[in-house]
């Protein structure tokens, strides 16, 4: 919820420069000041005053850029003339510009280069502002441990300085990731907290930020538990926030909370009947209108996805279900082409679901709530899992060092009593009576220590236990929700029996590495032509699974497409496709750290009438047996992903069939499995061994194919007398014969 709010705050102030520039003293005011400081920087030598000069033009700038120019300048003179604070700050202003260009990844960068420099100067107050920026960038990231982890470590920072203002300002910023959590009861926590302080000390605008997240909190905890308090207090804080917000002035909260509003009381009115219903939907209507003027007038409409989706529920309330469905297919639409909001398919999947309901298709309203509880799943469960086990772990891990550190303390205080009675065998010789004292009340304070160590060790093995079955309770719910996830992959691929229905009796082998498999098999008929393929993904296990349902989606987005229907596209097409598909989904490029990620793949595409096959191959050849000779058709040696600028597209080979040719497609999973040969030394299986196998079982029918295939695998990875190999990689192999 918040991480939306966070991207929508970026899109309004760079949409709300211009108005800002008047609003201290006019466009000409602004121009006036600044190339009055563009004039001063030229005639200054590298001193001080120019380093101030620099630093004033980076702050007054609006262009991105050029901030980034003027800052870079900053930094070079403050290094020059040994100015920390001045290098710090010139950092912060660089990582501010990456920000704004959504690069998280090199923002953090400058930040952390600048908290460096704030540290070894002793700046706290400074190094709290980087840490929080830093928060902000990891959880634009998604990355919301981290981002909690450093809005605690400036809260505890702000907390040494008494500074109130910012205390009150991490403590919202809290509450805003834990509603990205959906931990609503921390959230609130936090933010009543920042709300305490901001009441005491007057400031309308954090209060009314304060009234704005709060209520946010309580309608998203409303969305889980269908509580009617939760949404009439929603309700309460937002207006609350309203009426502050119309009296500051900020328009940037206030179109936030228009757009709340209007949610909140569509929700509260689908909760009523009759008359109320009507009452609270014509006051969601007000502030849907509101809300659309105040973003027209300041240019943001058409990315404001929220009044889009609200237009197609009031369709729906009033029962005009034809232009709900247009309505949400144009906002479909715009989504598509616009990855940066991909977070709002969740609001409009509940919406298409609500619709199909109201309709009575309650098969695809099930289809779209599943797709919108999958993106939330995606989003928080496994983090969440996550989190709890690292805290768990690190738990455990202080407890076992508490326990060294108590043994420790038995061995000194062993030592320690051993001095004592050599002392009193000397004090012996002095005096018995002083002797005998002594050694009686050492030996009784020594028993009662030995007990109380003795309870506080079994207390700590007692809690040590209890930490394990926890770990153990996690692993479970951890791999049970990575299982279901199995089974969602498994329903989007066809089953055995759609691909025997397409193709006739096939060879189909998919071993998963990890339960869930970054390699995967698909499949589809239009017409007369049959389209096939394998595909593998870059990794295994939860990070190929998600490769791999981005590659069967944009399969079936472009199966679906009219000039895949009309036979319009050819195999390296559809390869084509999906390449500008992924570069686009992982926003891949020469800086990108996702730049290698992509998709091994043979395609293939079949026109019965014709008997034509169309091969086209990224990495992953098609191997085909005509009268117990081999046809080896290579592929092209580039990825589906970003390769380099120059890349080219893909080749499209041509073949026409006979009848009892025995096609084959394959993984690298298959032939880099590591084993031992025929000499005993260690290798891979290898591309060639594959084939010699093929050629002397593919006559045979593929039932009995598979298993000559399983257990040349099972001798390759387990020699006899020796350990067997481990998988090395997902493998996925599909044969067919025409």
């Amino acid at each position: 919820m918040t991480t939306r709010i966070r991207l929508i705050l970026i899109t309004i102030v760079l949409g709300l420069t211009s108005v800002t520039a008047m609003a201290q003293g006019g466009e000409d005011a602004y121009k006036r000041r600044l190339d009055s400081l563009l004039t001063l920087a030229n005639t200054l030598d590298n001193d001080d005053s120019l380093l101030y000069v620099l630093h004033a033009i980076s702050l007054t700038h609006n262009n991105v850029d050029s901030v980034e120019k003027y800052s870079i300048r900053e930094l070079e003179l403050a290094q020059k003339t040994d100015a920390p604070q001045m290098a710090a700050s010139a950092y912060m202003t660089i990582a501010w510009c990456y920000y704004n260009r959504y690069d998280y990844n090199t923002a953090n960068s400058f930040y952390f280069k600048a908290m460096h420099i704030s540290d070894s100067i002793g700046d706290k107050r400074s190094k709290a502002i980087i840490l929080h920026s830093i928060a902000n960038s990891m959880a634009m990231m998604s990355r919301y441990i981290e981002a909690d982890d450093y809005d605690q470590k400036a809260l505890q920072l702000f907390i040494e300085l008494n500074d109130s203002a910012n205390i009150s300002y991490i403590y919202r910023s809290l509450g805003q990731t834990c509603i990205d959590f959906n931990m609503y009861k921390t959230a609130k926590r936090h933010l009543l907290n920042a709300l305490e302080i901001d009441l005491k000390q007057h400031n309308k605008a954090n209060i009314a930020n304060d009234y704005l997240y709060i209520g946010t909190a309580e309608r998203s905890e409303f969305d889980d538990k269908k509580i009617d308090s939760l949404i009439v207090e929603a309700k309460e804080h937002s207006l609350k926030a309203l009426a502050l917000l119309k009296e500051t002035g900020d328009e940037t909260d206030l179109l936030l909370t228009y757009q709340d509003l209007m949610s909140i009381m569509l929700k509260y009115a689908q909760t009523q009947k009759g008359n109320r219903r009507v009452q609270l939907t014509d006051s969601s209507r007000y502030f849907y209108n509101e809300g659309v003027k105040l973003a027209k007038k300041n240019g943001l409409l058409e990315s404001s996805y929220d009044f889009q989706i609200m237009e197609a529920r009031f369709a729906i309330e009033d029962k005009n279900f034809n232009l709900a469905a247009k309505k949400l297919r144009e906002t479909e639409a715009a989504l598509d082409k616009d990855s940066a909001f991909v977070f709002f398919y969740i609001d409009l999947y509940d919406v298409f679901a609500d619709l199909y309901k109201a309709t009575g298709d309650y098969k695809q309203a099930y289809d779209y709530l599943c797709k919108a509880m999958k993106l939330r799943n995606d989003n928080f469960s496994l983090s969440y899992a996550i989190k709890s086990s690292k805290s768990e772990v690190q738990s455990e891990f202080d407890k076992l060092r508490h326990d060294r550190e108590l043994k420790d303390a038995e061995s000194r205080l062993k030592q320690q009593t051993q001095v004592l009675k050599q002392r009193i065998q000397i004090v012996v010789i002095v005096s018995m009576l002083t002797m005998v004292i002594v050694f009686v009340v050492m030996s009784r304070r020594n028993i009662k220590r030995r007990r109380r160590l003795g309870r506080i060790l079994e207390r700590h093995n007692q809690e040590i236990a209890l930490q394990r079955d926890r770990l153990a309770l996690i692993n479970q719910q951890i791999t049970s929700s990575i299982s279901y996830a199995q089974k969602i992959q498994s329903s989007m691929m066809p089953t055995a029996k759609q691909m025997t229905e397409m193709f006739g009796e096939m060879l189909i082998i998919w071993e998963p590495l990890n339960i869930v498999s970054g390699d995967f098999y698909w499949g589809t008929r239009c017409g007369s032509r049959r389209l096939i393929t394998v595909v593998d993904c870059t990794g295994h296990g939860v990070p190929g699974a998600f490769m791999s349902m981005l590659g069967m989606s944009t399969l079936c987005d472009i199966a679906n497409t009219r000039q895949f229907q009309e036979g319009q596209l050819t195999a390296a097409n559809i390869l084509d496709l999906m390449r500008t598909k992924v570069i686009e989904a992982l926003r891949q490029d020469s800086h990108s750290g996702m730049s290698l990620d992509g998709m091994d793949m043979a395609l293939c595409i079949i026109d019965d009438n014709t008997l034509e096959l169309q091969y086209a191959g990224a990495f992953r050849p098609l191997v085909i047996f005509r009268d117990g000779k081999l046809i080896l058709l290579k592929a092209d040696k580039m990825p589906v992903g970003y390769l380099n600028d120059a890349t080219q597209p893909f080749k499209n080979n041509t073949l026409t069939l006979q009848k009892g040719d025995t096609a084959y497609m394959f993984s690298d999973g298959l032939t880099d499995q590591f084993g031992r040969n025929e000499r005993g030394k260690e290798t891979k299986f290898s591309t060639k061994r594959m084939i010699g196998i093929l050629e002397e079982i593919h006559q045979k029918p593929f039932r009995a194919q598979k298993t000559a295939i399983e257990k040349a695998m099972t001798k390759w990875r387990m020699p006899s007398n020796q350990k067997q190999y481990p998988q090395t990689d997902d493998i996925i192999m599909v044969g067919f014969k025409i």
